[in-house]
């Protein structure tokens, strides 16, 4: 082997060790002290959390809890939007990181969950991703990875991405408003909402993925 490519991977390894030290500090902080640390950029606070939205998948912090926390800072209707980008931009950063460094990984892992749903995308595309974008059953960075390292099209790849998250995004949003308005219509309504869109295919992910199976490919 080349000591280039040695280099390369020796570089790769560190920067996985150090994310996930960082992710061990990081799954301890709450949604509010996140809204507090982008409350602190003043003016810049859209640009600050859309920026950590997007690199959030590179510490594998959960897409949700950013997206409650847009709802928190700023409300239903700007959160909505900065959550849309922040999550597309994650979305596609995890997309472009998998396509150019997983490959030689996937060489010597043909098995396991990674590599099922790589074939489902290959096979299934643009449909496969959006069902499952919007039916949460899988890990938000789990699709974002293996779609990377499938042969699926990035164009295809952020349609059904920001069409697949748009309810979800909502759903967490108002959660993270209601959490500030306090108001027990809002909440009650919040609640109603998260369980359909989020808590009835979490329950039901069996029939929710057999639906997925029976779709035709691209």
């Amino acid at each position: 082997m080349e000591r280039i490519t040695i280099g390369k991977w020796a570089i790769l390894v560190v920067i996985v060790i150090s994310l996930f030290l960082i992710n061990q500090r990081v799954f301890n902080i709450s949604p509010e002290d996140i809204r507090n640390l982008i409350y602190a950029a003043g003016w810049l606070a859209p640009v600050v959390y859309i920026f950590l939205y997007a690199l959030r998948p590179l510490v594998l912090f959960p897409a949700s809890i950013f997206s409650i926390v847009a709802g928190l800072a700023f409300g239903v209707y700007l959160g909505v939007i900065f959550a849309l980008i922040g999550a597309t931009l994650s979305a596609i950063l995890a997309f472009v990181v998998a396509n150019r460094f997983g490959e030689k990984a996937v060489r010597f892992h043909k098995k396991g969950k990674t590599e099922y749903y790589r074939q489902k995308f290959e096979e299934k595309g643009f449909l496969y991703i959006l069902m499952l974008r919007l039916i949460p059953v899988i890990n938000f960075d789990l699709i974002s990875y293996t779609a990377g390292l499938a042969k699926v099209k990035l164009a295809d790849f952020v349609k059904a991405t920001v069409i697949g998250i748009i309810p979800g995004t909502v759903v967490y949003n108002l959660v993270g408003a209601s959490l500030v308005d306090g108001n027990v219509m809002t909440i009650i309504g919040t609640v109603t909402l998260f369980v359909i869109v989020i808590v009835i295919p979490l329950i039901w992910n069996n029939k929710f993925m057999r639906v997925i199976e029976d779709l035709k490919p691209d």
